[in-house]
């Protein structure tokens, strides 16, 4: 597993300890069999502190922005959302950098 790190900034924030481990849970709940993350070995990163967002990596170095419910349940395609990139990197360009500029206003 590639398990980048990332120097998160504000609004994204590292995991508390066991709180990547209750989020990834969260997601396996939320995921049907239909669900494109559905069987995908993921890790997680990191989440945003502006929103229900969370950062998972797969094996192949591929990260996943999702939007997860909190529903504590199987949820209905396309739910939970999420967002594909090829790598960590591309993910800090398009995505961390710029709430970051947002953020601080």
């Amino acid at each position: 597993m590639a398990d980048s790190r990332i120097e998160f900034v504000e609004p994204w924030y590292d995991f508390l300890p066991g709180q990547g481990d209750t989020f990834l849970q969260e997601l396996k709940r939320e995921l049907s069999i239909s669900h494109p993350l559905e069987g995908l070995g993921l890790v997680p990163l990191g989440h945003s502190g502006a929103a229900d967002d969370a950062l998972f990596e797969a094996e192949d170095g591929r990260v996943f922005q999702v939007h997860l419910t909190f529903s504590r349940r199987t949820e209905q395609p396309p739910l939970p959302r999420c967002r594909a990139y090829s790598d960590a990197d591309e993910w800090v360009l398009e995505v961390m950098l710029p709430a970051n500029e947002e953020y601080r206003g």
